[in-house]
């Protein structure tokens, strides 16, 4: 069975309309579970309604106190579905394929025939870019981004090339990192998949769009055209210390990376993880867990 999780809050605007994709899904062993984040809208209405209208569980939480992030509220989410064989990662305001999770579910079983089921796999892959209507401004993310969609490890330390909402994760992935999701070390969710799985397990990527990602000034990470005059000459007002900044959150994520995995990086077969990771770390201030 395939646990898609999605986090919600106040998505009454767009939520209806990725539903009701999820619905039209050609794959359909699915259930959904969703985190609501003490949404004041009409979020918990919508999705009351499309749970009497599809044949799948649709199982509903609201949180206690609010998550105050995508990221916390994801984490939360992880550790709900971690029993799952397979995951999937869904935001509220994007639109699937009718197709995504058979295509993404057909790569996800050749990994696993290629290395086994008892290995950490993440499968993600492109999305086309739309606005606030529904309208296209990018058929790839990938192209728009210039993002190498086959980057290892040495380019993931740097910056994490895989998008939350197109990923599946198997049963041994998210037993790896459903724990330490909700650090405050790390940056995303989706990049501590990626680097959990460019270390001990494997990437595979489906080079083609798997979903419409909405593109809104409520996203909490968008995308972003690094060829676009506006664009880059933000990057460029912001200057140095900004592009510092970035760099030593990246650093931190790595050094928390290394302390909570140390035992598992001590064998011998990823020597060449542990020292290209210890390479990155060599300008970093003191450690993230020192004076916490």
């Amino acid at each position: 069975m395939i646990t898609i999780i999605m986090a919600v809050y106040n998505g009454q605007e767009y939520i209806r309309e990725q539903l009701e994709s999820l619905k039209d899904q050609t794959y359909t062993e699915w259930r959904l579970v969703i985190r609501d984040d003490r949404s004041s809208d009409k979020t918990a209405e919508i999705v009351k309604k499309f749970s009497d209208e599809v044949e799948q569980e649709v199982i509903f939480k609201v949180n206690e106190k609010p998550s105050g992030s995508a990221k916390n509220n994801f984490a939360l989410l992880i550790n709900d579905a971690k029993e799952s064989d397979y995951v999937m990662f869904c935001d509220q305001d994007d639109i699937w394929k009718k197709d995504k999770i058979e295509i993404t579910f057909n790569k996800m079983k050749q990994a696993e025939e290629r290395y086994g089921r008892d290995f950490p796999l993440l499968v993600h892959g492109d999305v086309e870019v739309i606005d606030e209507n529904g309208n296209i401004n990018a058929d790839s993310m990938f192209e728009m981004s210039h993002i190498n969609a086959d980057s290892k490890l040495p380019q993931i330390l740097i910056q994490n090339h895989v998008t939350g909402c197109t990923m599946m994760c198997n049963k041994k992935l998210i037993a790896g990192i459903s724990e330490y999701a909700s650090s405050e070390y790390i940056i995303m969710h989706d990049y501590l998949a990626a680097l959990y799985a460019s270390v001990f397990g494997k990437i595979e990527v489906i080079k083609k769009p798997l979903l419409s990602y909405r593109q809104h000034s409520g996203n909490s990470v968008g995308a972003k055209n690094n060829n676009n005059p506006v664009y880059l000459l933000k990057r460029l007002a912001n200057g140095r210390k900004s592009y510092k900044e970035a760099m030593e959150t990246s650093r931190n994520q790595v050094k928390f990376f290394v302390e909570i995995y140390r035992e598992e990086l001590a064998a011998e077969k990823y020597c060449k993880e542990y020292e290209l990771m210890s390479g990155c770390l060599l300008y970093t201030s003191p450690s993230p867990r020192d004076g916490a």
